[in-house]
């Protein structure tokens, strides 16, 4: 992480972007990890939703070229999800369309235009501007639930003062409950975050996860760790 103005205890912020075009996705995306953000990538409406609920962006690029829904429809169904109420948007639209759709003012300080073409310096000076004048809380490195700490940074897992030893996978799916304790999880939902939503994967897979999940902290006093909600899914102990 090589951006002067992140705390180094925290986590670079996560921006959600959404193009339909796989090349002008690889652009932006490209552009944006050069600033050692994190990139949540996305083709559709639907994908970006479902992304952005496990994910919770700091804030999202929405091009005016999406195919299913409109990029002012895509803004709407984003900040209904719990806690993206505020989060701060960027237009990416093209010279000839109206801007008056997108009811912006110079003084909103949640909502941006950029008209194609735009230069990386030009994205990027907006998404920095954008997260300053929104306040955005960023993500802890280090999170915790109970006697459990993750160390987002290093991939490292404490079960007390005792590290053990995760692979990816089952790291990211204890981040997931860790990050959002009170809540319960879907298979679905729990592959969409840890393999991304274009894998098909089973779900049996998530359970032999979990159950590795279980093995490796072995707490010894009948707590599982996470538990399983019958018809529901997962949810931390």
């Amino acid at each position: 992480m090589c951006s002067s103005d992140l705390v180094s205890d925290k986590l670079p912020p996560k921006i959600l972007v959404v193009e339909y075009d796989d090349q002008l996705s690889s652009t932006l995306c490209n552009t944006i990890e050069r600033y050692w953000f994190n990139v949540i990538r996305a083709r559709s409406a639907e994908t970006a939703l479902r992304l952005a609920y496990v994910n919770r962006p700091n804030a999202a690029i929405i091009s005016s070229t999406l195919q299913d829904i409109s990029a002012i429809e895509m803004a709407v169904r984003l900040k209904k999800v719990e806690g993206l109420q505020q989060i701060p948007i960027i237009f990416l639209i093209n010279q000839d369309e109206s801007v008056q759709n997108y009811n912006i003012t110079n003084n909103d300080n949640f909502n941006k235009i950029l008209f194609r073409p735009f230069t990386p310096n030009e994205l990027m000076v907006t998404v920095k501007s954008l997260l300053r004048r929104s306040s955005p809380v960023f993500q802890s490195r280090f999170i915790k639930y109970k006697n459990i700490t993750m160390d987002l940074s290093t991939y490292k897992v404490y079960h007390g003062q005792k590290q053990v030893h995760f692979g990816p996978t089952e790291f990211k799916m204890l981040q997931l409950f860790i990050t959002n304790p009170n809540n319960t999880y879907s298979r679905r939902q729990i592959v969409d975050y840890v393999w991304g939503v274009e894998k098909e994967i089973s779900f049996r897979t998530v359970d032999v996860h979990i159950n590795r999940i279980r093995k490796m902290m072995d707490l010894n006093d009948g707590n599982q760790v996470i538990r399983t909600i019958r018809a529901a899914g997962y949810s931390l102990d």
